[in-house]
């Protein structure tokens, strides 16, 4: 008889007892009836669950066998097991050098794997007006993360996340994608608030529109580098592409990564006439907004008398 008749007729034994049968019943060997028939030499089945993996095994009635017996066979089956994933969650407006870091520390992965990975942008799957460069299209937001995956699957997963909204604010529609990311991470990089980004970005668009310089400290310290509040003189006379003191129109390039409410600002910039804007409460973050120097001059000398 085979152990698989011999269980089920185990099992019906048990099925038909008044009372269930004591746990030892299947931690020693004991002879199984059936109509009245001893099964001498019959052979019990153990089975054991530890953590997810069940094990089947024979078990004979023979004492312990010596040196050189043959061993019971064993069958094993593992259950697969659910992989590890964990949460991470990337701000918006992260330069690529800092996101790389951030991504080290969370994953624990080394911040190199990420700045390899990112030299495939292909592999990535940027758009191709993103002209190779992650930068401006590694979307923040909270991320799910197998805790097997790699640093290319990591950045691929922010690019498409990117992809996705930039679908949805139907951004491939418009004549030079780029340009809309570039002033986005613009819009990002100078609005303290959300609240703050469309006005950000009409400043920016009217500035555009009459030919006149962009003037942004963030461009400067981006092109040098540099973490700041502000740009120093000396950051000014920097030669850098970045530097909007010394060069008309757009950067050549985002200077970080901006998220939707960036995005949609620079597609959507809210309605008026302004061509600055000042901090006039650094302690709040407050941003005021004037259409013309003398409105502007007025707005410094507020936020020099706050400082």
């Amino acid at each position: 008889m085979n152990v698989e008749n011999l269980l089920r007729e185990t099992l019906a034994d048990m099925a038909g007892e008044q009372e269930p049968p004591p746990p030892a019943r299947f931690l020693q060997f004991r002879p199984a009836r059936r109509r009245g028939v001893a099964l001498a030499a019959a052979v019990t089945v153990v089975v054991l669950a530890v953590g997810g993996t069940i094990s089947v095994r024979a078990l004979h009635p023979e004492p312990e066998p010596g040196p050189g017996w043959p061993q019971a066979p064993a069958v094993s089956a593992t259950r697969p097991q659910p992989e590890r994933t964990y949460e991470m969650t990337v701000g918006p407006g992260r330069r690529v050098t800092r996101l790389f870091d951030d991504l080290a520390r969370m994953t624990g992965k080394p911040a190199e794997s990420f700045a390899r990975a990112a030299e495939d942008g292909q592999a990535l799957g940027l758009p191709p007006y993103a002209k190779g460069r992650l930068e401006g299209f590694a979307h923040p937001g909270t991320y799910r993360v197998a805790g097997s995956a790699t640093a290319a699957e990591i950045l691929a997963g922010m690019v498409a996340r990117f992809r996705e909204t930039a679908d949805g604010l139907g951004l491939a529609a418009e004549p030079n994608p780029l340009d809309v990311v570039i002033i986005a991470s613009l819009i990002q990089a100078e609005s303290p608030t959300e609240a703050d980004m469309p006005k950000v970005s009409r400043v920016i668009h009217n500035r555009l529109a009459r030919g006149m310089m962009l003037q942004l400290d963030s461009t400067v310290l981006y092109g040098l580098g540099k973490y700041s509040v502000a740009a120093t003189a000396e950051d000014l006379r920097s030669r850098s592409p970045y530097n909007t003191y010394r060069r008309r129109g757009l950067p050549p390039g985002p200077i970080s990564n901006p998220g939707a409410a960036a995005l949609k600002a620079a597609l959507h910039p809210a309605a008026g006439r302004w061509l600055y804007f000042v901090v006039t409460d650094p302690k709040r973050g407050t941003l005021a907004f004037a259409s013309n120097e003398k409105e502007y001059n007025e707005l410094v000398e507020r936020a020099r008398r706050s400082e």
